[in-house]
This record gives structure tokens, sequence and C-alpha cells, in this order.
């Protein structure tokens, strides 16, 4: 009983650093969908998409607030939304609001200070995210 909470406590500490990493404005450099072998870069395009994370405590079953904007020849969206990080930091979890069922899965590729990559797959084809901080 005593390593199983050991190893949860691990986990905790490792979904909240990565928590603690996420807090601020990130704006993409580089968003890329490959589908059927082809690769687009919608940043390329003319797509813009940057992310604002609020730094939380997170407690088991616990989501932080962000906000999402999108852009495109002009035209921008905002959407509120809440996330959570889990799997020892690897997985970014994101719904529509506290109350939502619906959870979308993201993988962290990798997370730094300055840097975030995601990466998902979707209908067949992979999208991947790389932000910096602002």
């Amino acid at each position: 009983m005593i390593a199983t909470l050991l190893l949860l406590a691990v986990a905790c500490n490792k979904n909240q650093k990565a928590v603690k990493k996420l807090d601020g404005n990130w704006n993409a450099t580089s968003y890329t969908v490959t589908e059927d072998g082809v690769t687009s870069d919608l940043i390329a395009f003319g797509f813009g998409v940057e992310m604002d994370f609020d730094r939380c405590k997170l407690n088991n079953d616990e989501f932080c607030s962000m906000t999402t904007t999108r852009s495109l020849d002009g035209s921008t969206e905002t959407e509120a939304s809440v996330y959570r990080v889990t799997n020892d930091g690897t997985k970014l979890e994101q719904k529509e609001n506290l109350e939502a069922t619906s959870i979308e899965t993201i993988d962290i590729v990798e997370l730094t200070r300055s840097t975030l990559r995601l990466q998902w797959e979707e209908d067949g084809s992979t999208a991947r995210l790389t932000f910096e901080q602002l």
C-alpha cells in the first residue's frame, strides 16, 4: 500500500510540474496535418493558434482553465475550455467545460519552459502543433 501511495504521489508531481510549465500564453510556430501521406502546413496558409493556460493546483479529476484563440484571414475565434495533465505529464486532456463528458486527449511530445509540442490523431490524420511561450 505504501508503494502504491508513493507511485501516485510521483505521478501527481509530474502532472503538476507540467501544469506549472504550461502556465501562460503560447503561440503556434508550426501546425501541420498529415493525411494519406500528404502533410499540409496550416501556418503557411495563414492559420494562427494561441493558447493561454491558467496555472492551478491540480488535484485528482480536477481541471484548470484555458483559452484557445484561432485566427485565419483576419477572422479570430476565441474559445474557453478546461484542461488537465495526466499520465505522468505526457497527456493533455481538454473538454468544453466542467460539465462536459467528452474529453479530447492530446499527446504532449515535448514540454519545456519555452517549447510545447502536441500531437493527436483524428479521423485518420495526424496533427502536430509546436508552440513557443510568449
